[in-house]
């Protein structure tokens, strides 16, 4: 069954019940079934401490990693020692897990795990099996009393107690069939179990079943621009700071138009180079944009394996920013966590 380890583009007819997906429909229906089979047999063993996933029930970006780095910040700043787990996309792992203390940079353990670890400097472990990640995590670092996973939410053999749900705000749940007739890895009703939904980013019409009363909290979430950092030195931006010009924007992440609209709501026009997912921007390409002295700009997934430094100041800039998440989901899932560290209820 899919799992977010394989990236997918994501093509129109997945927005829509045409021919396409209605001829695709008995294959997603097998992948729906099997996911549901998965959930219903799994049995996971507690581990010593709680885990909080941060997952979604669509292939292709919906902004988990800028939550992942909010929820960490947010759970030390309660007192909490976090510790992240992660898939480490695009690059071949051995048969233990990766410790990022013990790694190069981005090419040897995925984009995403590296910015997470470079933004909160909690310790991270990446491995395919999330649950070995896990322990290799509280094996190395036994301070560790929360683990939060970037995605797994299918992974069933990885405990949870909270469980988090990112859903694009303008895709939504796409045609709300799974698999290959549709971006969907479990059916829309998956929803009704977990703890929270979060909508990122401005709502179209997201799919959500209707609330009969099973359904989680949901929320509203943005991606607020806070300024750029100079790749040259370092240097910091003011979000202002490119209002009214032209740049030339380049992002390899899930859903490359929320960076772009978010350009483009900050005054900038954009350029648009939009790449697939996790893809490194190639050397040839970024040399061309660089001799038409147009700035370029992009995202701090992009910044972290970036080919090529820049040899002048504002020739490169990353988009740097945040997700500020709302105080009573953040209230509930510390409650949560609190309850689970004082009376060590039975893991689901």
């Amino acid at each position: 069954m899919p799992d977010g380890s394989v990236v997918m583009r994501y093509p129109a007819f997945w927005q829509r019940r045409g021919l396409t997906a209605w001829l695709l429909w008995p294959l997603g229906a097998l992948v729906c079934r099997e996911a549901e089979r998965r959930l219903r047999r799994a049995r996971p063993r507690r581990l010593k401490c709680p885990v909080v996933v941060v997952g979604n029930v669509t292939v292709g970006g919906t902004g988990k990693t800028p939550v992942v780095i909010a929820l960490v910040e947010a759970l030390r700043e309660a007192g909490w020692q976090p510790g992240v787990v992660s898939r480490g996309f695009g690059v071949k792992l051995g048969i233990e897990p990766l410790d990022l203390a013990e790694a190069d940079g981005a090419t040897t353990c995925g984009d995403e795990p590296w910015l997470i670890r470079q933004r909160t400097g909690a310790p991270v472990v990446v491995h395919p099996r999330r649950r070995q990640a896990a322990e290799q995590l509280l094996a190395r670092y036994p301070e560790v009393d929360v683990i939060v996973s970037d995605d797994g939410l299918q992974h069933h053999r990885l405990p949870r107690d909270v469980e988090w749900v990112i859903v694009d705000g303008k895709r939504g749940l796409g045609n709300g069939f799974c698999l290959p007739a549709g971006p969907l890895r479990e059916h829309p009703d998956r929803l009704g179990s977990v703890d929270a939904v979060l909508i990122n980013g401005p709502s179209g019409t997201t799919g959500l079943p209707a609330d009969e009363g099973g359904n989680p909290e949901t929320y509203r979430i943005d991606f607020a621009l806070e300024g750029f950092r100079d790749l040259f030195d370092d240097s910091e931006c003011p979000p202002d700071a490119l209002r009214g010009e032209r740049v030339t924007a380049i992002a390899g992440i899930g859903n490359p138009s929320r960076f772009f609209d978010m350009l483009l709501a900050s005054g900038i026009q954009v350029d648009a180079v939009p790449l697939d997912d996790h893809a490194a921007p190639e050397a040839e390409m970024v040399g061309r944009l660089l001799h038409k002295g147009r700035t370029i700009v992009i995202t701090e997934k992009d910044a972290v394996k970036w080919p090529m430094p820049p040899d002048r100041p504002g020739q490169v800039l990353v988009a740097r920013g945040g997700i500020a998440l709302p105080r009573t989901l953040l209230d509930r899932a510390i409650a949560g966590l609190d309850a689970r560290r004082k009376n060590q209820p039975t893991t689901r």
